[in-house]
């Protein structure tokens, strides 16, 4: 499966407080992850797979693969429209 990431050059983010404050250099428009983003946010910050972002949230937060799917699915497909999300590797 293709790694996917945060490109890193459109954005600066802190950690507060179990969450991600984050600017979107783009459009200097700023938004916030809650902890279930955040935690999504410092898999894909490096580097990862859908696939792994699923099976994380499934386990950390004790719900079924299918809904942690759903959920990897839409918290991507808002970063990449975005365009926040790097996909195919770095």
């Amino acid at each position: 499966m293709d790694e996917i990431g945060i490109d890193k050059s459109l954005v600066e983010w802190r950690e507060v407080e179990g969450e991600i404050v984050a600017l979107d250099l783009k459009r200097s428009d700023y938004f916030t992850l809650n902890r279930t983003g955040a935690l999504l946010w410092s898999k894909l910050k490096d580097g990862t797979t859908r696939g792994e972002l699923a099976q994380l949230l499934s386990s950390d937060f004790e719900i079924s693969a299918e809904q942690a799917s759903a959920d990897v699915d839409e918290f991507l497909l808002t970063l990449k429209e975005r365009g926040l999300l790097v996909e195919g590797g770095k």
